[in-house]
């Protein structure tokens, strides 16, 4: 089976207590997910609904292409691959806009 690296955006290492990455001996993106999930079972209520299917904030791409298999995660792996699972993060600081000045 493929070794491929997983690895965590830092929002979703800091809430599941996760390492920035790990390896899995993986041939789909949902066997991957189960490997991980073996190590770090929080993992799996981050990440995956009731359903067992992707959560709909979260995004899981193998290197730089988004899965399509968000129900299965039948997408294949290849040996050397990197599995990047990332909750949609939003929010965050505004910087202030000065009012404007008055005539």
């Amino acid at each position: 089976m493929p070794e491929v690296e997983v690895r965590f955006a830092r929002a979703l290492q800091s809430q599941a207590r996760l390492p920035a990455s790990c390896t899995a001996s993986a041939a789909t993106a949902r066997q991957a997910v189960r490997a991980v999930a073996a190590h770090y079972p929080q993992l799996e209520r981050f990440i995956l609904d009731d359903q067992r299917r992707v959560r709909q904030h979260v995004n899981i791409f193998i290197n730089d292409t988004q899965i399509r298999d968000r129900i299965e995660l039948s997408d294949p792996l290849h040996e050397g691959d990197q599995l990047h699972i990332l909750p949609a993060v939003s929010g965050g600081a505004h910087a202030a806009i000065p009012a404007p000045e008055r005539e």
